[in-house]
């Protein structure tokens, strides 16, 4: 295909430009093409230059990663990473940074929601409905500035947590 401005040379710059439903192509050779935008034409990223740039962003936190050793068990991250299992519990502590969003990435969360018996259910969902509540309230309080008001409740939502089962 020949360039549609000078018609010499091979057409080697194909452009398309979409302005609302109108839709036009030119095909160009490197010299027009230049002429034509002012500057030369931007380098199109080959799929090895988007992944060296990707790399080059989250290679330091691999790094940090790597190095990254239980003090307990000995077990490094890279370890855990290629034999899928952890070696103590401490481990959830020593990768947190990133047992985390593996966990969020394969439980949808990293907070345990499963059963709990029955006898313990009850007053736990009681005890988390009434911490909603007086959270709500404190925070409308110090909306209001009704500062002696929030700190009753804050005492309140104090008290409430420092008891296992939430019964008064």
């Amino acid at each position: 295909m020949k360039c549609e401005s000078c018609g010499k040379k091979p057409a080697t710059v194909h452009m398309t430009e979409i302005a609302g439903k109108k839709k036009e192509e030119r095909h160009l050779c490197d010299e027009c093409a230049q002429s034509l935008g002012g500057s030369s034409i931007p380098k199109l990223l080959t799929p090895a230059d988007i992944l060296s740039s990707l790399l080059k962003q989250v290679a330091p936190e691999l790094e940090e990663m790597q190095k990254t050793v239980c003090p307990v068990c000995g077990l490094s991250y890279l370890e855990f990473r290629s034999g899928g299992r952890l070696g103590c519990a401490n481990d959830y502590v020593a990768f947190k940074k990133g047992l985390t969003p593996l966990l969020e990435r394969i439980h949808g969360g990293s907070q345990h929601v499963g059963k709990m018996p029955s006898q313990v259910a009850e007053p736990v969902a009681a005890k988390a409905s009434e911490m909603t509540q007086l959270r709500k309230e404190l925070d409308k309080a110090v909306a209001h500035e009704d500062f002696e008001k929030a700190a009753e409740l804050r005492d309140r939502i104090k008290a409430l947590m420092g008891k296992p089962d939430g019964n008064k």
